[in-house]
Parts: C-alpha cells; sequence; structure tokens
C-alpha cells in the first residue's frame, strides 16, 4: 500500500493515518466511489474552515487534493473504499497526510445497536470540524464496540442529545423527523447537510433543535448517518427494540436514489 505525504507518493509506514498527533489539527474521512471521491468539496470546505481556524491554510486546494486521491486510489488499487486526509501544525510548518484503503468492517452493517455514552465533557459547537482532539470520542467508541454495541450516543452537559462517537443522529418522534441542531454542538456532518436539505426539498417534515436525550426512548426510529456508512437505522439502543423497516427512513433511502442515483445505505464489505 501507498499514501501521500506532503503531497508525494510514498510507501505506507508503520500505522499510517491510524496514528495521527493529537492537536492543532483537522482531517477528513470519505466514501471512495469507483475510485473517486463522494462530495469532495462539500469536505474540503470543511477542512479548509478547520485548519483557518488552526491559524494556517489548508495545504493543498480541492482539485488537487481530488487529482491526488484518484491517483492513490488507482496506485493502491481501490475502487471501492475509504480516503482519508489530514493536516496539522508541525513546528512552524504543516503536515499533510493522505491514505486510500479498503472499506472498513462497520461498512458492511445493514443494522447498528447503540448504547448511551457519558456526557461530553465540553460544549462542541465552536469546532465544527474535525479536529484531531478526538480521544473521548475513540475511547467512548472503543468501549461501545466492547460491550457488543456498534456505537454510542453523546449528551452535552446540560443532558440534551448531540451525535454518536462517528455519526450523526436522526430520529422520528410523533412522525417527525428531528435532529440535534448545531447550536448544540453536534460536526455539521456532510451527509446530515445533505439528507437535511433533500428531505426539505421533498417535503419531509424535518427540525432542528435541541432534544433531551431521553427523546430516544421514545423515538420509532433512530438513524445514523456519515459519510462511510451512508445512512443506517439503529435496531436496538439500550437493549430497546425498534421497528426492523423503519417508514420514513424508507422515504428518504428513495428519494436520495433518485437523486443521486446510488443507496445511502452503503453496504460495503471489506476484502
Amino acid at each position: 500500500m501507498k499514501m501521500a505525504v506532503d503531497g508525494m507518493i510514498v510507501p505506507a509506514a508503520g500505522a499510517g493515518m491510524d496514528e495521527l498527533p493529537a492537536g492543532p489539527g483537522v482531517f477528513e474521512t470519505l466514501l471512495l466511489q469507483a475510485g473517486e471521491p463522494i462530495f469532495l468539496e462539500d469536505h474540503w470546505a470543511r477542512f479548509a474552515a478547520g485548519c483557518r481556524w488552526y491559524g494556517f491554510e489548508p495545504p493543498a486546494p480541492a482539485a488537487e487534493i481530488g487529482i491526488l486521491a484518484g491517483t492513490l486510489a488507482h496506485e493502491n488499487a481501490v475502487r471501492a473504499g475509504v480516503l482519508r486526509f489530514a493536516a496539522w501544525r508541525n513546528g512552524q510548518g504543516v503536515t499533510w497526510r493522505m491514505e486510500a484503503g479498503p472499506p472498513r468492517p462497520h461498512m458492511a452493517r445493514r443494522e447498528f445497536r447503540v448504547g448511551l455514552g457519558a456526557a461530553l465533557p465540553t460544549a462542541t459547537a465552536d469546532r465544527p470540524f474535525k479536529h484531531l482532539n478526538r480521544a473521548h470520542w475513540l475511547e467512548t467508541l472503543r468501549r461501545a464496540r466492547l460491550a457488543g454495541w456498534d456505537e454510542a450516543v453523546f449528551s452535552d452537559p446540560a443532558g440534551q442529545l448531540v451525535e454518536a462517537c462517528v455519526s450523526n443522529v436522526f430520529f422520528v418522534h410523533d412522525g417527525h423527523l428531528q435532529t440535534p441542531s448545531l447550536e448544540v454542538g453536534p460536526l455539521p456532518g456532510i451527509m446530515r447537510g445533505r439528507l437535511l436539505a433533500l428531505a426539505r426539498e421533498r417535503g419531509i417534515q424535518v427540525s432542528e433543535g435541541a432534544y433531551p436525550v431521553g427523546h430516544l426512548a421514545e423515538a420509532s426510529e433512530i438513524w445514523l448517518s456519515n459519510s462511510l456508512i451512508g445512512l443506517r437505522a439503529v435496531t436496538v439502543i439500550e437493549g430497546r427494540q425498534l421497528e426492523p423497516k423503519p417508514r420514513i427512513l424508507q422515504q428518504i433511502r428513495t428519494e436520495w436514489r433518485a437523486t443521486y442515483g446510488w443507496d445511502p445505505v452503503v453496504v460495503a464489505a471489506p476484502p
């Protein structure tokens, strides 16, 4: 396998991007289809905003990143899989890396079992990008998977639902699609934004707001979304079984396929 370091393709070494330095930096994770990154412009815009928040310019424009991504996917023989890139301060300069690899195991799951994680230690709305200081999120996800869950959801210190470890959360309450607003602090996920826009265009009632995490106990449908899994139904939350064929999720899924030409329930098995 190969990776890109500061724009140059080199043999991958060590843990690669599985070990990135905590500190002033940002990253993005994208879906690869037919060797091309999906929604690259959206991801680059969020990435660039994060770079500038930390006081440096993004290391390459979106077009250059797209070309490098395609080349790296070709070099690694990856047609469908995962693209990751990151940039961070390194002394007085900036280092950046990119990897293209096969699908991850969780991308093959059609349904997710979810538990409740501990409240986030601080408010998160001040950094609406994927920063590298994510030890709390990753440790919670590790513990959730050890406990037999696929994901865990967070509340803020006031008990309001925020997000899951690596996903945004949607739920249906009294037939109404809802999700935490950005003011509460979830990551402004690329899939989240696209799903909200599509729902509104198609006349599906949807709102963003501040919701107690306890609302999930009464939800008829719960979904997770991110760029790798697309859209997934939660079938069990804290031991409670949910509807196996969620109606509104299926409606969104149909509208998404008609609009984008691919299924948001992106089932991709690792080799």
